[in-house]
């Protein structure tokens, strides 16, 4: 498929891990005609950034949890045994729905994001 010279792909180049005026500087031939109000717009959304979740973090917590269970399984009463599963099986739920929570929220900051730089590249 050939390239339009209207194409607005490079608005897509480094999105969204650049600010609004980095994306506008990639833009060929400088026609920017983007109110102050867009522009105020989309560099309140890149500051309202969503952080990031810890990976690894969460990983080792749920794979030390997870080996826990043998000392427990070997030495402990079942009881105990019942009672750390429980447990475990709690945490496991909530590092869960903080992941999904977390990506909730940053799939809705760069849908948003995504139409202020459109706007500004319009």
């Amino acid at each position: 498929m050939a390239k339009r010279p209207d194409s607005h792909s490079w608005i897509f180049h480094g999105f969204p891990e650049l600010d609004p005026e980095a994306i506008l500087r990639q833009q060929p031939g400088n026609k920017v005609s983007a109110t102050e109000e867009e522009r105020q717009r989309a560099r309140w959304l890149w500051q309202r950034r969503p952080g990031g979740m810890n990976v690894l973090a969460y990983g080792v917590l749920l794979g030390a949890g997870a080996m826990a269970h043998t000392p427990f399984l070997i030495l402990g009463s079942p009881r105990l045994f019942c009672l750390f599963h429980a447990c475990y099986l709690l945490f496991v739920l909530w590092v869960v729905c903080v992941f999904f929570i977390k990506e909730r929220r940053y799939r809705r900051w760069k849908r948003d994001y995504q139409t202020a730089v459109a706007r500004l590249a319009r």
